[in-house]
């Protein structure tokens, strides 16, 4: 089960960004994940909430989860096609030549937190806090 893994490197990336924006909570983080990297939401969910439960700061927090299809692209008609199964043939030339050009990144996209420094209009303690790794890996 390689989503427990996947969600302690999500808790330990998010841990280190509140620490650098002093956050007192984190609310919400919000992920990418590519089809390919054929990850089981559900449990991602689970193990992440897990975790979460034993750090006060990400305690509660959600985990929002963004699925992009696999989709790749043939280098000889030029056809864009979703991949199913990992397999790259073209559906319309049927030719074995096609680039991925979606469906393999792994990012977290942004993360909500709560700030007790910061105040915005209305009186909230909020502040959002956006964190792109510079790795968005493949498979």
């Amino acid at each position: 089960m390689h989503e427990l893994s996947i969600a302690d490197a999500i808790a330990g990336i998010v841990m280190e960004q509140a620490t650098l924006h002093q956050a007192t909570r984190v609310k919400r983080v919000h992920v990418r994940i590519g089809e390919a990297n054929a990850v089981d939401t559900e449990a991602l969910t689970f193990c992440f909430e897990v975790i979460a439960s034993s750090q006060p700061v990400l305690n509660g927090a959600q985990l929002e989860i963004d699925i992009v299809p696999h989709r790749a692209r043939c280098r000889y008609c030029g056809t864009e096609f979703h991949v199913v199964q990992c397999i790259l043939q073209c559906p319309d030339c049927e030719q074995w030549e096609a680039e991925v050009c979606a469906g393999t990144e792994f990012m977290i996209q942004d993360m909500e937190i709560d700030n007790a420094d910061i105040e915005p209009e209305g009186g909230n303690e909020h502040a959002e806090c956006a964190y792109r790794p510079e790795y968005s890996g493949g498979q």
